[in-house]
Protein backbone atom coordinates (compact mmCIF):
# COMPACT_ATOMS: atom_id res chain seq x y z
CA UNK A 1 0.00 0.00 0.00
CA UNK A 2 2.28 2.79 -1.27
CA UNK A 3 0.85 6.23 -0.61
CA UNK A 4 0.84 8.20 -3.85
CA UNK A 5 2.11 11.67 -3.06
CA UNK A 6 0.86 14.19 -5.59
CA UNK A 7 3.24 15.57 -8.19
CA UNK A 8 4.39 19.06 -7.42
CA UNK A 9 4.26 21.70 -10.07
CA UNK A 10 6.63 24.25 -8.63
CA UNK A 11 6.32 26.15 -11.90
CA UNK A 12 3.24 27.19 -13.76
CA UNK A 13 2.50 24.69 -16.47
CA UNK A 14 2.68 21.01 -17.16
CA UNK A 15 5.50 19.36 -18.99
CA UNK A 16 5.74 19.69 -22.75
CA UNK A 17 5.60 16.29 -24.51
CA UNK A 18 8.96 14.59 -24.43
CA UNK A 19 9.95 13.53 -27.91
CA UNK A 20 10.58 9.85 -28.60
CA UNK A 21 14.20 9.81 -27.44
CA UNK A 22 13.41 12.15 -24.56
CA UNK A 23 16.15 14.43 -25.91
CA UNK A 24 15.92 17.98 -26.99
CA UNK A 25 18.07 18.48 -30.07
CA UNK A 26 19.39 21.95 -30.68
CA UNK A 27 21.92 21.10 -33.38
CA UNK A 28 23.26 24.08 -35.29
CA UNK A 29 22.98 23.98 -39.06
CA UNK A 30 26.53 25.12 -38.93
CA UNK A 31 28.59 25.14 -35.76
CA UNK A 32 30.89 27.66 -37.42
CA UNK A 33 28.11 30.22 -37.39
CA UNK A 34 27.92 29.90 -33.61
CA UNK A 35 31.68 30.08 -33.27
CA UNK A 36 31.70 33.17 -35.49
CA UNK A 37 29.73 35.17 -32.93
CA UNK A 38 30.97 36.85 -29.77
CA UNK A 39 29.54 35.47 -26.51
CA UNK A 40 29.22 36.89 -22.99
CA UNK A 41 30.17 33.44 -21.69
CA UNK A 42 31.08 30.03 -23.09
CA UNK A 43 30.17 27.11 -20.82
CA UNK A 44 31.93 23.74 -21.23
CA UNK A 45 30.11 20.59 -20.15
CA UNK A 46 26.37 20.08 -19.58
CA UNK A 47 26.63 18.73 -16.03
CA UNK A 48 24.08 19.96 -13.49
CA UNK A 49 26.29 22.74 -12.13
CA UNK A 50 27.15 24.05 -15.59
CA UNK A 51 23.47 24.00 -16.63
CA UNK A 52 22.48 25.94 -13.52
CA UNK A 53 25.17 28.55 -14.19
CA UNK A 54 24.34 28.97 -17.87
CA UNK A 55 20.67 29.31 -16.87
CA UNK A 56 21.39 31.96 -14.23
CA UNK A 57 23.66 33.87 -16.65
CA UNK A 58 21.04 33.67 -19.45
CA UNK A 59 18.29 35.00 -17.21
CA UNK A 60 20.62 37.83 -16.14
CA UNK A 61 20.70 38.89 -19.81
CA UNK A 62 24.00 37.26 -20.84
CA UNK A 63 24.41 35.57 -24.22
CA UNK A 64 25.70 32.06 -23.54
CA UNK A 65 27.20 29.39 -25.81
CA UNK A 66 27.04 26.01 -24.07
CA UNK A 67 29.16 23.17 -25.49
CA UNK A 68 29.72 19.52 -24.61
CA UNK A 69 32.39 17.17 -25.97
CA UNK A 70 29.93 14.27 -25.47
CA UNK A 71 27.00 13.56 -27.77
CA UNK A 72 24.66 13.35 -24.75
CA UNK A 73 23.63 15.74 -21.99
CA UNK A 74 24.87 15.68 -18.42
CA UNK A 75 28.61 14.87 -18.46
CA UNK A 76 29.48 13.02 -15.24
CA UNK A 77 25.92 13.64 -14.01
CA UNK A 78 24.22 12.09 -17.06
CA UNK A 79 21.14 9.92 -16.76
CA UNK A 80 21.56 6.44 -18.28
CA UNK A 81 19.01 4.00 -19.65
CA UNK A 82 19.41 0.36 -18.65
CA UNK A 83 21.43 -0.59 -21.75
CA UNK A 84 23.86 2.29 -21.26
CA UNK A 85 24.18 1.33 -17.58
CA UNK A 86 25.04 -2.30 -18.44
CA UNK A 87 27.51 -1.13 -21.09
CA UNK A 88 29.21 1.33 -18.74
CA UNK A 89 29.80 -1.38 -16.13
CA UNK A 90 30.44 -4.18 -18.64
CA UNK A 91 27.73 -6.30 -17.12
CA UNK A 92 28.29 -9.21 -19.53
CA UNK A 93 24.83 -10.50 -20.47
CA UNK A 94 22.41 -7.81 -21.71
CA UNK A 95 19.58 -6.75 -19.36
CA UNK A 96 16.53 -9.03 -19.37
CA UNK A 97 12.88 -7.99 -18.97
CA UNK A 98 12.12 -11.22 -17.11
CA UNK A 99 14.49 -10.13 -14.35
CA UNK A 100 14.34 -6.33 -14.50
CA UNK A 101 10.79 -5.52 -15.59
CA UNK A 102 10.00 -3.06 -18.40
CA UNK A 103 13.48 -2.09 -19.55
CA UNK A 104 12.50 1.29 -20.95
CA UNK A 105 11.25 2.37 -17.50
CA UNK A 106 14.78 2.53 -16.03
CA UNK A 107 16.45 5.97 -15.84
CA UNK A 108 19.55 5.84 -13.67
CA UNK A 109 21.12 9.17 -12.72
CA UNK A 110 24.89 8.90 -12.41
CA UNK A 111 25.00 11.61 -9.72
CA UNK A 112 21.67 11.27 -7.95
CA UNK A 113 20.97 14.05 -5.46
CA UNK A 114 17.76 14.86 -3.65
CA UNK A 115 16.62 18.48 -3.63
CA UNK A 116 15.91 20.27 -0.33
CA UNK A 117 12.36 21.62 -0.77
CA UNK A 118 13.04 24.95 0.93
CA UNK A 119 16.60 25.26 -0.35
CA UNK A 120 18.43 27.42 -2.88
CA UNK A 121 18.08 25.07 -5.86
CA UNK A 122 14.28 25.24 -5.77
CA UNK A 123 14.56 29.04 -5.75
CA UNK A 124 16.92 28.91 -8.77
CA UNK A 125 14.44 26.68 -10.65
CA UNK A 126 11.57 29.07 -9.89
CA UNK A 127 13.61 32.21 -10.70
CA UNK A 128 14.86 30.82 -14.05
CA UNK A 129 11.37 29.37 -14.76
CA UNK A 130 12.92 25.97 -15.58
CA UNK A 131 10.57 24.61 -12.92
CA UNK A 132 7.86 25.05 -15.57
CA UNK A 133 9.37 22.26 -17.69
CA UNK A 134 9.66 19.71 -14.90
CA UNK A 135 7.52 17.84 -12.40
CA UNK A 136 8.70 17.03 -8.90
CA UNK A 137 7.53 14.59 -6.30
CA UNK A 138 8.30 14.50 -2.60
CA UNK A 139 10.70 11.86 -1.26
CA UNK A 140 9.02 9.68 1.36
CA UNK A 141 11.64 9.08 4.01
CA UNK A 142 14.67 10.59 5.70
CA UNK A 143 16.52 7.98 7.77
CA UNK A 144 19.56 7.68 10.01
CA UNK A 145 21.74 4.58 10.42
CA UNK A 146 22.66 3.20 13.84
CA UNK A 147 25.36 0.55 14.27
CA UNK A 148 24.62 -2.60 16.28
CA UNK A 149 25.40 -2.28 20.02
CA UNK A 150 28.33 -4.72 19.81
CA UNK A 151 30.03 -4.87 16.41
CA UNK A 152 31.29 -8.43 16.87
CA UNK A 153 27.95 -9.86 18.04
CA UNK A 154 26.74 -10.82 14.56
CA UNK A 155 23.94 -8.25 14.91
CA UNK A 156 23.19 -5.87 12.07
CA UNK A 157 22.81 -2.10 12.05
CA UNK A 158 19.37 -0.57 11.58
CA UNK A 159 17.99 2.50 9.92
CA UNK A 160 15.60 4.77 11.83
CA UNK A 161 13.22 7.44 10.65
CA UNK A 162 14.55 10.85 11.69
CA UNK A 163 12.22 11.89 14.55
CA UNK A 164 11.49 15.59 14.17
CA UNK A 165 7.88 16.27 15.05
CA UNK A 166 6.86 15.73 18.69
CA UNK A 167 4.71 12.82 17.50
CA UNK A 168 7.65 11.16 15.69
CA UNK A 169 9.88 11.76 18.72
CA UNK A 170 7.39 9.94 20.95
CA UNK A 171 7.31 6.82 18.79
CA UNK A 172 11.04 6.74 17.93
CA UNK A 173 13.21 3.94 19.27
CA UNK A 174 16.22 6.24 18.80
CA UNK A 175 15.30 8.36 21.84
CA UNK A 176 14.99 7.49 25.53
CA UNK A 177 11.85 8.67 27.38
CA UNK A 178 13.60 11.70 28.90
CA UNK A 179 15.26 12.54 25.58
CA UNK A 180 11.88 12.56 23.78
CA UNK A 181 10.84 15.53 25.94
CA UNK A 182 14.15 17.38 25.52
CA UNK A 183 14.10 16.77 21.77
CA UNK A 184 10.53 18.08 21.47
CA UNK A 185 11.48 21.30 23.30
CA UNK A 186 14.63 21.64 21.21
CA UNK A 187 12.97 21.34 17.78
CA UNK A 188 10.16 23.70 18.81
CA UNK A 189 12.77 26.27 19.82
CA UNK A 190 14.80 25.86 16.61
CA UNK A 191 11.64 26.32 14.56
CA UNK A 192 10.59 29.39 16.53
CA UNK A 193 13.64 31.65 16.44
CA UNK A 194 14.52 34.13 13.70
CA UNK A 195 18.22 33.69 12.88
CA UNK A 196 18.38 37.15 11.39
CA UNK A 197 16.89 38.90 14.42
CA UNK A 198 18.66 38.53 17.75
CA UNK A 199 16.47 39.54 20.66
CA UNK A 200 18.86 41.86 22.40
CA UNK A 201 22.36 42.92 23.35
CA UNK A 202 24.55 42.72 26.40
CA UNK A 203 25.25 46.20 27.70
CA UNK A 204 28.16 45.41 30.03
CA UNK A 205 31.23 46.82 28.22
CA UNK A 206 32.95 43.39 27.97
CA UNK A 207 30.79 42.22 25.07
CA UNK A 208 29.54 45.49 23.79
CA UNK A 209 26.38 44.94 21.70
CA UNK A 210 26.79 41.19 21.49
CA UNK A 211 23.65 39.79 19.89
CA UNK A 212 21.89 36.99 21.71
CA UNK A 213 18.74 34.91 21.46
CA UNK A 214 16.91 33.44 24.45
CA UNK A 215 15.20 30.27 25.54
CA UNK A 216 13.21 29.33 28.62
CA UNK A 217 15.57 27.81 31.20
CA UNK A 218 14.96 26.45 34.71
CA UNK A 219 15.00 29.95 36.19
CA UNK A 220 13.41 32.16 33.55
CA UNK A 221 14.79 33.23 30.18
CA UNK A 222 18.33 32.17 29.37
CA UNK A 223 20.67 34.01 27.00
CA UNK A 224 21.93 32.12 23.93
CA UNK A 225 24.79 34.05 22.23
CA UNK A 226 24.65 32.08 18.96
CA UNK A 227 27.16 34.31 17.17
CA UNK A 228 29.79 33.77 19.91
CA UNK A 229 29.21 30.07 20.56
CA UNK A 230 30.36 27.20 18.39
CA UNK A 231 28.25 24.09 17.78
CA UNK A 232 29.83 22.22 20.67
CA UNK A 233 28.98 24.94 23.21
CA UNK A 234 25.47 25.24 21.81
CA UNK A 235 24.65 21.53 22.20
CA UNK A 236 26.28 21.37 25.66
CA UNK A 237 23.87 24.07 26.73
CA UNK A 238 20.89 21.95 25.67
CA UNK A 239 22.19 18.80 27.37
CA UNK A 240 21.08 16.48 24.56
CA UNK A 241 22.52 12.95 24.31
CA UNK A 242 25.45 12.26 21.94
CA UNK A 243 23.29 10.07 19.66
CA UNK A 244 20.68 12.81 19.30
CA UNK A 245 23.32 15.44 18.54
CA UNK A 246 24.78 13.06 15.95
CA UNK A 247 21.61 12.79 13.88
CA UNK A 248 20.77 16.48 14.31
CA UNK A 249 24.17 17.53 12.94
CA UNK A 250 24.72 14.85 10.27
CA UNK A 251 21.21 14.05 9.05
CA UNK A 252 19.36 17.34 9.65
CA UNK A 253 22.10 19.98 9.42
CA UNK A 254 23.94 17.81 6.82
CA UNK A 255 27.47 18.20 8.17
CA UNK A 256 29.59 15.55 6.44
CA UNK A 257 31.98 15.12 9.37
CA UNK A 258 32.60 16.61 12.82
CA UNK A 259 33.16 20.18 11.54
CA UNK A 260 29.88 21.25 13.19
CA UNK A 261 31.73 21.31 16.52
CA UNK A 262 33.75 24.40 15.61
CA UNK A 263 31.15 25.94 13.24
CA UNK A 264 29.33 29.04 14.53
CA UNK A 265 26.22 27.98 16.48
CA UNK A 266 24.12 30.32 14.31
CA UNK A 267 25.13 28.36 11.18
CA UNK A 268 24.22 25.04 12.83
CA UNK A 269 20.79 26.41 13.83
CA UNK A 270 20.04 27.89 10.40
CA UNK A 271 20.95 24.57 8.71
CA UNK A 272 18.55 22.74 11.05
CA UNK A 273 15.89 25.34 10.26
CA UNK A 274 16.27 24.71 6.53
CA UNK A 275 15.59 21.01 7.17
CA UNK A 276 12.52 21.75 9.31
CA UNK A 277 11.13 24.36 6.89
CA UNK A 278 11.67 22.05 3.91
CA UNK A 279 9.60 19.35 5.65
CA UNK A 280 6.58 21.66 5.58
CA UNK A 281 7.23 23.40 2.24
CA UNK A 282 4.46 21.44 0.47
CA UNK A 283 1.43 19.74 2.00
CA UNK A 284 1.80 16.14 3.14
CA UNK A 285 5.61 15.91 3.00
CA UNK A 286 7.24 13.21 5.12
CA UNK A 287 10.83 14.24 4.36
CA UNK A 288 12.40 17.58 3.37
CA UNK A 289 13.38 16.36 -0.11
CA UNK A 290 12.02 16.48 -3.65
CA UNK A 291 13.12 14.64 -6.78
CA UNK A 292 12.08 15.23 -10.41
CA UNK A 293 9.95 12.65 -12.20
CA UNK A 294 12.20 10.78 -14.70
CA UNK A 295 15.21 11.87 -12.61
CA UNK A 296 17.75 14.66 -12.89
CA UNK A 297 18.30 13.96 -16.61
CA UNK A 298 15.38 16.36 -17.08
CA UNK A 299 17.43 19.29 -15.73
CA UNK A 300 19.91 19.87 -18.60
CA UNK A 301 17.09 19.72 -21.13
CA UNK A 302 14.99 22.23 -19.20
CA UNK A 303 18.01 24.55 -19.16
CA UNK A 304 18.66 24.01 -22.88
CA UNK A 305 15.11 25.24 -23.58
CA UNK A 306 15.70 28.18 -21.27
CA UNK A 307 18.93 29.13 -23.10
CA UNK A 308 17.11 29.09 -26.43
CA UNK A 309 14.50 31.50 -25.04
CA UNK A 310 17.29 33.89 -24.01
CA UNK A 311 19.25 33.82 -27.28
CA UNK A 312 21.81 31.27 -26.13
CA UNK A 313 22.84 28.07 -27.89
CA UNK A 314 23.46 24.52 -26.64
CA UNK A 315 25.64 22.28 -28.83
CA UNK A 316 26.30 18.63 -28.14
CA UNK A 317 29.09 16.85 -30.01
CA UNK A 318 27.14 15.75 -33.04
CA UNK A 319 26.23 17.38 -36.29
CA UNK A 320 22.83 17.00 -37.96
CA UNK A 321 24.22 13.92 -39.76
CA UNK A 322 25.38 12.49 -36.42
CA UNK A 323 29.11 13.05 -36.98
CA UNK A 324 31.17 14.61 -34.15
CA UNK A 325 31.94 18.34 -34.23
CA UNK A 326 34.69 18.49 -31.58
CA UNK A 327 37.82 16.34 -31.76
CA UNK A 328 39.97 15.25 -28.80
CA UNK A 329 42.18 18.38 -28.96
CA UNK A 330 39.34 20.83 -29.45
CA UNK A 331 37.67 23.17 -26.96
CA UNK A 332 41.06 24.48 -25.85
CA UNK A 333 41.38 28.05 -24.56
CA UNK A 334 42.99 31.08 -26.15
CA UNK A 335 44.25 33.93 -23.96
CA UNK A 336 44.72 37.69 -24.45
CA UNK A 337 48.09 39.34 -23.73
CA UNK A 338 47.00 40.29 -20.20
CA UNK A 339 46.44 36.63 -19.35
CA UNK A 340 42.65 36.71 -19.39
CA UNK A 341 40.73 34.22 -21.51
CA UNK A 342 39.83 35.41 -25.03
CA UNK A 343 38.06 32.48 -26.62
CA UNK A 344 37.42 28.76 -27.06
CA UNK A 345 39.07 27.01 -30.02
CA UNK A 346 37.61 24.35 -32.29
CA UNK A 347 39.32 22.95 -35.41
CA UNK A 348 37.91 22.48 -38.88
CA UNK A 349 40.58 20.34 -40.46
CA UNK A 350 43.72 22.46 -40.00
CA UNK A 351 41.86 25.72 -39.51
CA UNK A 352 41.29 26.96 -35.93
CA UNK A 353 37.92 28.59 -35.38
CA UNK A 354 37.57 30.65 -32.18
CA UNK A 355 34.37 31.44 -30.31
CA UNK A 356 35.25 34.84 -28.80
CA UNK A 357 34.38 35.39 -25.16
CA UNK A 358 35.82 37.01 -22.05
CA UNK A 359 34.37 34.43 -19.62
CA UNK A 360 34.65 30.64 -19.67
CA UNK A 361 32.86 28.32 -17.21
CA UNK A 362 33.07 24.54 -16.97
CA UNK A 363 33.69 21.31 -15.10
CA UNK A 364 37.21 20.12 -14.17
CA UNK A 365 37.46 17.61 -17.05
CA UNK A 366 37.86 20.47 -19.56
CA UNK A 367 40.79 22.18 -17.86
CA UNK A 368 43.91 20.01 -17.55
CA UNK A 369 46.55 21.78 -15.48
CA UNK A 370 44.10 24.17 -13.82
CA UNK A 371 42.78 21.81 -11.15
CA UNK A 372 44.05 19.88 -8.11
CA UNK A 373 42.93 16.43 -6.92
CA UNK A 374 40.75 16.44 -3.77
CA UNK A 375 40.35 12.70 -3.21
CA UNK A 376 37.88 10.25 -4.69
CA UNK A 377 34.32 9.00 -4.32
CA UNK A 378 33.35 5.31 -4.28
CA UNK A 379 29.84 4.08 -5.02
CA UNK A 380 27.78 0.95 -5.27
CA UNK A 381 24.70 1.00 -7.50
CA UNK A 382 22.09 -1.63 -6.66
CA UNK A 383 19.07 -2.60 -8.76
CA UNK A 384 16.53 -4.15 -6.36
CA UNK A 385 13.12 -5.78 -6.46
CA UNK A 386 12.23 -4.84 -2.86
CA UNK A 387 12.86 -1.79 -0.70
CA UNK A 388 14.57 -1.82 2.70
CA UNK A 389 12.47 -3.54 5.40
CA UNK A 390 12.32 -0.25 7.33
CA UNK A 391 10.82 1.49 4.26
CA UNK A 392 8.18 -1.20 3.79
CA UNK A 393 7.06 -0.62 7.37
CA UNK A 394 6.50 3.08 6.57
CA UNK A 395 5.05 2.45 3.10
CA UNK A 396 7.92 4.50 1.64
CA UNK A 397 8.86 4.20 -2.04
CA UNK A 398 11.89 6.54 -1.86
CA UNK A 399 14.31 7.58 0.84
CA UNK A 400 17.66 8.95 1.87
CA UNK A 401 19.68 7.24 4.59
CA UNK A 402 22.67 9.01 6.14
CA UNK A 403 25.21 6.85 7.99
CA UNK A 404 27.05 9.14 10.44
CA UNK A 405 30.76 8.36 10.11
CA UNK A 406 31.21 7.38 13.77
CA UNK A 407 28.50 4.68 13.39
CA UNK A 408 30.68 3.05 10.72
CA UNK A 409 34.08 3.64 12.33
CA UNK A 410 34.93 6.24 9.66
CA UNK A 411 35.73 9.97 9.29
CA UNK A 412 33.25 10.64 6.45
CA UNK A 413 29.55 9.86 6.34
CA UNK A 414 27.99 7.28 4.01
CA UNK A 415 24.95 8.18 1.90
CA UNK A 416 22.19 5.96 0.54
CA UNK A 417 19.85 7.26 -2.16
CA UNK A 418 16.89 5.03 -3.01
CA UNK A 419 14.16 5.68 -5.58
CA UNK A 420 11.55 3.69 -7.52
CA UNK A 421 8.71 3.76 -9.99
CA UNK A 422 7.03 6.51 -7.93
CA UNK A 423 9.60 8.95 -9.40
CA UNK A 424 9.56 7.18 -12.80
CA UNK A 425 13.19 6.06 -12.57
CA UNK A 426 12.49 2.30 -12.40
CA UNK A 427 9.77 -0.14 -13.51
CA UNK A 428 6.87 -1.01 -11.19
CA UNK A 429 8.11 -3.01 -8.19
CA UNK A 430 11.80 -2.23 -8.85
CA UNK A 431 14.17 0.12 -7.00
CA UNK A 432 17.47 1.80 -7.71
CA UNK A 433 19.85 2.45 -4.80
CA UNK A 434 23.15 4.36 -4.70
CA UNK A 435 25.56 4.03 -1.79
CA UNK A 436 28.41 6.53 -1.76
CA UNK A 437 31.19 7.96 0.37
CA UNK A 438 34.56 9.66 0.23
CA UNK A 439 37.41 7.13 -0.05
CA UNK A 440 39.56 7.06 3.12
CA UNK A 441 42.09 4.26 2.64
CA UNK A 442 44.81 3.54 0.03
CA UNK A 443 43.49 2.25 -3.32
CA UNK A 444 46.72 1.22 -5.10
CA UNK A 445 46.10 -1.95 -7.11
CA UNK A 446 42.53 -2.39 -5.84
CA UNK A 447 39.43 -2.93 -7.97
CA UNK A 448 36.40 -0.65 -7.54
CA UNK A 449 34.60 -3.61 -5.98
CA UNK A 450 37.34 -4.11 -3.35
CA UNK A 451 37.37 -0.39 -2.53
CA UNK A 452 33.56 -0.39 -2.23
CA UNK A 453 33.49 -3.39 0.10
CA UNK A 454 36.02 -1.74 2.41
CA UNK A 455 34.54 1.78 2.41
CA UNK A 456 30.80 1.04 2.07
CA UNK A 457 30.65 -2.07 4.28
CA UNK A 458 28.00 -0.70 6.67
CA UNK A 459 25.71 0.23 3.77
CA UNK A 460 26.23 -2.96 1.78
CA UNK A 461 25.33 -4.95 4.92
CA UNK A 462 21.76 -3.58 4.64
CA UNK A 463 21.42 -5.67 1.46
CA UNK A 464 23.10 -8.83 2.81
CA UNK A 465 21.60 -9.05 6.33
CA UNK A 466 19.02 -11.84 6.83
CA UNK A 467 15.74 -11.13 5.02
CA UNK A 468 17.26 -8.25 3.04
CA UNK A 469 16.43 -7.54 -0.61
CA UNK A 470 19.33 -9.22 -2.46
CA UNK A 471 20.28 -6.88 -5.31
CA UNK A 472 19.40 -8.15 -8.80
CA UNK A 473 22.56 -6.34 -9.93
CA UNK A 474 25.32 -4.55 -8.10
CA UNK A 475 27.73 -2.23 -9.92
CA UNK A 476 30.79 -0.55 -8.40
CA UNK A 477 32.24 2.76 -9.39
CA UNK A 478 35.02 5.05 -8.14
CA UNK A 479 36.02 8.43 -9.53
CA UNK A 480 38.63 11.05 -8.62
CA UNK A 481 37.42 14.50 -7.56
CA UNK A 482 38.99 17.84 -8.46
CA UNK A 483 38.79 21.48 -7.45
CA UNK A 484 40.10 24.56 -9.28
CA UNK A 485 43.59 25.79 -8.37
CA UNK A 486 42.41 29.43 -8.36
CA UNK A 487 39.04 31.13 -7.96
CA UNK A 488 39.10 32.22 -11.64
CA UNK A 489 38.80 35.97 -11.12
CA UNK A 490 42.27 36.66 -12.67
CA UNK A 491 42.05 34.71 -15.95
CA UNK A 492 38.20 34.66 -16.05
CA UNK A 493 38.14 30.84 -16.27
CA UNK A 494 35.70 29.57 -13.64
CA UNK A 495 35.82 25.87 -12.82
CA UNK A 496 33.30 23.93 -10.74
CA UNK A 497 34.25 21.31 -8.16
CA UNK A 498 33.64 17.63 -8.95
CA UNK A 499 30.47 16.19 -7.41
CA UNK A 500 31.02 14.90 -3.88
CA UNK A 501 29.52 11.78 -2.28
CA UNK A 502 26.45 13.50 -0.76
CA UNK A 503 22.99 12.28 -1.80
CA UNK A 504 21.52 15.78 -1.64
CA UNK A 505 22.11 19.02 -3.58
CA UNK A 506 23.22 21.35 -0.79
CA UNK A 507 27.00 21.34 -1.39
CA UNK A 508 26.56 21.51 -5.19
CA UNK A 509 24.19 24.50 -5.12
CA UNK A 510 26.54 26.36 -2.76
CA UNK A 511 29.37 25.87 -5.27
CA UNK A 512 27.13 27.18 -8.08
CA UNK A 513 26.07 30.31 -6.17
CA UNK A 514 29.65 30.98 -5.09
CA UNK A 515 30.81 30.68 -8.73
CA UNK A 516 28.01 32.98 -9.91
CA UNK A 517 29.21 35.60 -7.45
CA UNK A 518 32.82 35.30 -8.70
CA UNK A 519 31.75 35.39 -12.38
CA UNK A 520 29.42 38.40 -12.15
CA UNK A 521 30.64 40.17 -9.02
CA UNK A 522 27.02 40.10 -7.80
CA UNK A 523 25.36 38.06 -5.07
CA UNK A 524 21.97 36.66 -6.07
CA UNK A 525 19.13 37.50 -3.72
CA UNK A 526 17.28 34.29 -4.51
CA UNK A 527 14.46 34.87 -2.04
CA UNK A 528 13.49 38.11 -3.76
CA UNK A 529 14.00 36.72 -7.29
CA UNK A 530 11.97 33.56 -6.65
CA UNK A 531 9.18 35.59 -5.03
CA UNK A 532 9.12 37.91 -8.06
CA UNK A 533 9.00 35.00 -10.50
CA UNK A 534 6.16 33.36 -8.55
CA UNK A 535 4.23 36.63 -8.41
CA UNK A 536 4.60 37.07 -12.19
CA UNK A 537 2.88 33.73 -12.74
Amino acid sequence: GMKEAPCLHIGRRRLAQRNSSGLLLLAMDDWKAAFGEEWDAVVLGTGMKECLLSGLLSVAGKKVLHLDRNDYYGGASASLDINQLFEKFQAGAPPSEAELGKLRDWAVDMVPKFIMAGGQLVKVLIHTKTANYMEFKAVDGSYCYRAPKARSSGEFGRVHKVPLTPKEALSSSMLSMLEKGRMGKFTMWVASIDCGKPEGFFEDGSFRDMPYWTRVGMTGRKKMPLTQWNGDQFFKDWGLEAGTIEFLTHVCALYRDESWRSAPALEVVSRMQLYLESRTRFAGMTSPYLYPLFGLGELPQAFARLAAVHGGTYMLNRDLDGSPVFGPNDLSLEYAEDGTVAGVVNHDGEEAVVARTKTVVGDPSYFAGKTKPTGSVVRAIALLDAPLAEMEKDGASSCQVIFPAAQCGRCNDLYLFLCSNAHKVAPVGKYVAFLSTKVEGPTQGMSNEQIAHRELAAGLALFTRPGAPMPLHLFYDAYPTYAPLTNGTKDRVFISESFDATSHFETAINDVLDMYQRITGETLNLDALAAAASAEQ
